[in-house]
């Protein structure tokens, strides 16, 4: 083997680490990002509004189906608030894709959630959603729910 073809190797052997130590650390974030989601619904079926609200990143942008966008931090927890007052609220969710920025600081996120709650005519019912959430990574390497929207595709 000439000394070219051996340089070449070293090359792609080298390109070869690093793609793998790249995807390694994206597989890492998206785990991290997978298990704070995980976290945020439990906090939310507990109906732990304090530790709920610490997955929120500052400026959050909540769009819930019925009603405006949510475009503040006391405005996301006053909604959360209202929904974990429900003798029946709980959430089954999933989160389904996870894709991390070219940065590392930035992910979005997109699943399905099947939410029961109180009806119009009183009685426990429930719902599923498709949503798009947007991750942002903190300055201590967790993540933050930014922005959360979601659509009702089966609603009584």
């Amino acid at each position: 083997m000439g000394r070219r073809s051996i340089k070449l190797a070293e090359v792609c052997l080298a390109t070869a680490v690093i793609c793998g130590s790249i995807s390694n650390a994206a597989d890492t974030e998206e785990q991290s990002i997978d298990e704070t989601y995980t976290a945020w619904v439990e906090a939310a079926n507990d109906k732990n509004i304090a530790k709920w609200s610490t997955f929120l990143a500052d400026d959050p942008y909540f769009s819930p189906p019925d009603s405006p966008p949510l475009t503040s931090t006391k405005a996301v927890i006053d909604y959360y608030t209202r929904s974990f007052s429900d003798r029946w609220f709980s959430l089954d969710c999933a989160q389904e894709q996870v894709e991390l920025s070219e940065s590392g600081e930035m992910a979005w996120a997109r699943g399905t959630c099947t939410a029961t709650f109180t009806g119009p005519d009183g009685k426990k019912t429930s719902g599923t959603s498709r949503w798009f959430k947007v991750w942002i990574k903190q300055s201590d390497g967790s993540w933050r729910g930014r922005v959360n929207t979601w659509k009702y595709v089966d609603h009584p």
